[in-house]
């Protein structure tokens, strides 16, 4: 790892931490460079904006999200076992987003469709969730061809899948409570699965 690499990896960490203890709109730029002992300007030779540097946080644990997801779609496991294993993924990820990068202060919409987020969205976020919505079809398709699955429209059923989990954690007026994740299961798995 080059220097610059490094320094870049150092106040990804650092923003990473501000992000949690104080969410996004309350997280500076100041803070971040003082507790680095840089200068502000330093940043921004390696990120244009807060909102850059936001999605480039969001980016990374995307990214470990979509090889998780990956390495289990991939897996010699049936593909009960791999939904079963991708709800948990997708869970335990955004119950630790939602709970840790303000999510609850940035709703989706505005983290989508701000003016300064959504090109970073379009460049960074956009092509991780387009693969995880591919490998979310490949183990449906390998769940119907082995006779696990309903042979319903793969479209709508990766959707009903990705959906569900994720409106789960959209809702602002009621905490989520981690132990949700089995009734979700539980209701997904139902729709899923072949009953005969």
């Amino acid at each position: 790892m080059t220097e610059k690499s490094l320094k870049r990896e150092i106040i990804l960490e650092t923003a990473r931490k501000h992000f949690i203890e104080k969410g996004y709109y309350k997280t500076n730029l100041d803070e971040i460079a003082k507790e680095l002992n840089i200068a502000k300007g330093t940043i921004y030779l390696y990120f244009k904006s807060k909102s850059e540097l936001f999605v480039n946080v969001v980016e990374q644990d995307l990214k470990v999200i979509c090889e998780d997801i990956k390495s289990i779609v991939n897996s010699n496991l049936e593909p009960k076992e791999k939904l079963e294993k991708f709800i948990d993924i997708l869970w335990d990820k955004l119950y630790e987003f939602r709970n840790s990068l303000g999510m609850p202060e940035i709703s989706q919409k505005e983290f989508v469709f701000d003016n300064e987020i959504f090109p970073y969205y379009m460049e960074k976020i956009y092509p991780i969730i387009s693969e995880m919505k591919i490998l979310t079809k490949k183990l449906i398709m390998e769940g119907i061809h082995k006779g696990q699955f309903k042979n319903l429209e793969i479209n709508a059923m990766s959707y009903f899948i990705g959906l569900s989990i994720k409106a789960f954690f959209m809702r602002l007026e009621d905490p989520v409570r981690y132990e949700d994740k089995e009734v979700i299961k539980e209701i997904i798995l139902k729709g899923v699965l072949r009953h005969d």
